[in-house]
């Protein structure tokens, strides 16, 4: 494994991101699906994707080039102290870097920024399964297309150092175990999912009914990891108090959404998993919580607190236990890590830089000055590197 000589300590960020090419879900998609599920046109002189026979609106320019700088709204998301509007920090942009296509480019540039492994997680790709979800056929073909995109171009697992994930659309509850298996067979040790209800065939489920079962149990008997992460889901329980326009933020999104919004999803995911006794029934399962942030944890655990004394009887253990023991969180870098590990204890927190999204961190390691406010050299280490190496399995 190559690394800088003078890196303090080794690293593997969970949180970072490839940009697909326009033919991700196209490159192997059988003609047959591709009316239901994703397809590329020119319309009025822009490229844009069709999803389900509608223009898609989760990305303005679906080839990402010109693409925003990435780390351009850190100081936004932390006061934004010098009061400027989103889409003047969007404005900084630079044609697309080929770190963000190739995987050996991104090598590279993880040696330039001493990081040593990471996850490799998709971009639009988080967003698609909204507009998909209604048709759970369609939603399983369309990825399954594209993870066998993501195994041409990144891999499952590339040279010990990226770890790409395939994504499950768990509607469709065969095909998703199918995709369970492939990835499986092809190295992968990490499951991306968006945070949100299952619609299946005969309507709206909760991620951890029984029926999900087959999914879960193989995952579970591999020892893999599922990341939820941050997506695209609907109006996050707040639709009928203001108009939904996407997982948005800033500028045009309604200050309810901004305020309410971002965290609602993640924490009504994580306390299904636990009140639909999802880790009683699989003891061993592990879920990673990527790019969610943590300010929902004080109000779920709580929650999942006076779940427990008001329903005795109904947990076979105490269920912030169990939540405890299954459940890993990788804090944004504006949230108080301090506050992270009180609630977690420093082995299920996680490091995610979000690299090289424009929200994320320009440099990575720019997050170990977070890791200094711990006072404590075995946390920080945890956190940026021992935590994910033993879910990844790496040495």
């Amino acid at each position: 494994m190559t690394m800088s000589e003078n890196a303090v300590l080794p690293v593997l960020d969970t949180d970072e991101h490839y940009y697909e090419p326009l033919d991700a879900f196209t490159r192997h998609c059988p003609k047959e699906w591709r009316a239901r599920t994703v397809q590329t046109a020119t319309i009025n002189g822009r490229t844009r994707q069709i999803i389900a026979g509608k223009i898609d609106n989760t990305v303005t320019n679906p080839t990402f080039d010109p693409i925003v700088k990435p780390g351009v709204m850190s100081e936004y998301f932390r006061g934004n102290p010098n009061g400027k509007h989103l889409q003047e920090i969007l404005a900084e942009r630079e044609p697309l870097p080929e770190s963000y296509r190739n995987r050996d480019a991104r090598l590279k540039k993880m040696d330039e920024q001493q990081i040593q492994a990471v996850w490799m997680l998709p971009s639009v790709g988080m967003g698609y399964e909204e507009s998909l979800q209604d048709d759970p056929e369609a939603a399983g073909q369309a990825f399954k297309a594209f993870n066998r995109w993501l195994l041409d171009d990144w891999g499952f697992n590339y040279q010990d150092r990226i770890f790409g994930s395939p994504y499950l659309a768990m509607g469709d509850v065969d095909t998703a175990a199918g995709e369970v298996e492939f990835g499986l067979e092809n190295g992968a040790r990490i499951f991306v999912v968006r945070p949100q209800a299952v619609c299946s065939v005969d309507g709206w489920h909760s991620p951890g009914d029984p029926i999900f079962d087959p999914i879960w149990s193989r995952i579970h008997e591999a020892g893999a990891v599922v990341v939820p992460h941050v997506a695209e889901v609907g109006g996050s329980g707040i639709d009928k108090y203001v108009e939904q326009r996407g997982n948005i933020i800033g500028d045009v999104a309604p200050p309810m959404q901004i305020a309410v919004g971002h965290e609602r999803a993640i924490a009504n995911y994580l306390a299904a998993l636990t009140c639909d006794k999802l880790f009683e029934r699989f003891p061993t399962l592990k879920i990673a919580s990527i790019e969610n942030g943590a300010e929902f944890l004080p109000l779920l655990l709580s929650g999942l607190n006076r779940a427990g004394f008001q329903r005795p009887g109904y947990f076979s253990e105490d269920p912030v236990e169990q939540f405890k023991q299954h459940v890993w969180v990788a804090p944004f870098w504006e949230d108080d890590l301090v506050e992270v590990v009180g609630h977690l204890g420093p082995d299920h927190v996680l490091f995610g830089s979000d690299f090289p999204h424009p929200e994320g961190l320009a440099e990575p390691r720019q997050y170990e000055k977070l890791t200094e406010e711990l006072n404590d050299p075995v946390a920080a280490r945890k956190i940026m590197w021992d935590n994910a190496a033993a879910l990844t399995k790496l040495s």
